[in-house]
């Protein structure tokens, strides 16, 4: 009876179930270098209205709450207090995680090939990077900006890369 609820207007049907909302992305940050990390959460921000953000500076705890629940997303550095990056993405692989990986240092290069081969989705940015890859990142790996001016600054900057 309460299922899906309809008037016709000549032809139209407007259906009068309202839409679903949209899922507030659940993001785990692991940085211990506390400006960096208020610059992550500054730019994640600015990429989506609303997010649910857990930010750890030791990479035990952060992997405490990784078995916990699974984020729609993990940020890792590679050097934190506790485990390292490498020791943490090791224990994470025997689980196969569904959720994508952003790789923030030049040490994962070399891991990359081996932990992409154990089917994890992996992002990898080598530090330093810049905002527009960052947010690239977040749009390959999370999905699109809930700004559409933002969605448009990205899509300008790739094209303005092509032709370059």
């Amino acid at each position: 009876m309460f299922g899906r609820l309809t008037k016709t207007f000549g032809r139209l049907a407007i259906n009068h179930k309202p839409l679903p909302a949209k899922k507030i992305p659940r993001i785990v940050l692991l940085e211990d270098e506390p400006a960096l990390s208020s610059l992550f959460e500054d730019c994640l921000h600015e990429w989506f209205q609303k997010i649910e953000l857990l930010k750890f500076a030791n990479g035990e705890e952060a992997l405490k709450e990784l078995s916990r629940t699974e984020p729609d997303l993990l940020i890792l550095d590679w050097v934190h207090p506790g485990l390292t990056g490498d020791e943490i993405l090791q224990q994470l692989v025997v689980d196969q995680p569904k959720f994508p990986f952003l790789l923030t240092s030049e040490f994962f290069e070399r891991h990359l090939q081996l932990f992409s081969d154990h089917g994890l989705k992996l992002g990898f940015l080598p530090k330093p990077f810049g905002i527009l890859e960052f947010w690239a990142a977040l749009n390959q790996l999370v999905g699109p900006s809930d700004h559409p001016e933002m969605q448009a600054l990205l899509k300008t900057e790739a094209e303005t890369r092509l032709l370059a």
